[in-house]
């Protein structure tokens, strides 16, 4: 699988010269984790750094004396690791373990930002695998239990109420 089946499209981007207070609002505001953080220069509006919802409350809050005006930049992370969409998730993993970081930014073929993928984005990618490998092994166990389910006898004596019916050589399927 790549990453780009799984990255999230939707960039959520600050200005570097934004207050912490604006960047907290637009995390809740959007429901994101981090923000892209923007610089503008000759060329137009540049990708800059990465602001998480950690910076804010490990790096800005713990701070004493608190710096309320302390402005997105002056707190961003601008050593950014980027992956290419076409990379695959293992790569993905790699790279965040080199890098400490739970989210990388993605970039397509021309090297624009095309997306973010996280830590929590992959793990849903694999726990979706695992599903689908556990459905394959109980689709197998229920047509081997269809296949050799002993077929019922006729002649077979009535059990007594309440009691539990024994059947020699009948698989039973236990789900945990």
């Amino acid at each position: 699988m790549q990453v780009s089946a799984i990255c999230n499209r939707d960039i959520v981007t600050i200005d570097a010269q934004c207050s912490l207070m604006e960047a907290a609002r637009m995390m809740r505001d959007h429901h994101v984790g981090a923000l892209v953080v923007t610089c503008s220069d000759a060329r137009g509006e540049q990708v800059c750094g990465i602001l998480t919802d950690r910076d804010l409350v490990v790096d800005a809050l713990a701070r004493m004396p608190l710096e309320l005006d302390m402005e997105v930049g002056d707190l961003a992370h601008v050593d950014l690791t980027v992956i290419a969409e076409n990379a695959s998730l293992n790569e993905a993993v790699v790279a965040m373990q080199d890098s400490g970081v739970r989210r990388l930014l993605v970039t397509d073929g021309a090297h624009h930002l095309s997306g973010i993928v996280s830590m929590d984005d992959v793990i849903d990618a694999c726990a979706e695998l695992v599903d689908g490998m556990a459905k394959i092994i109980r689709n197998g166990m229920d047509r081997e239990l269809a296949k050799h389910t002993p077929k019922a006898d006729s002649d077979k004596a009535p059990s007594l109420p309440g009691a539990p019916e024994i059947s020699l050589g009948h698989w039973t399927r236990v789900v945990v």
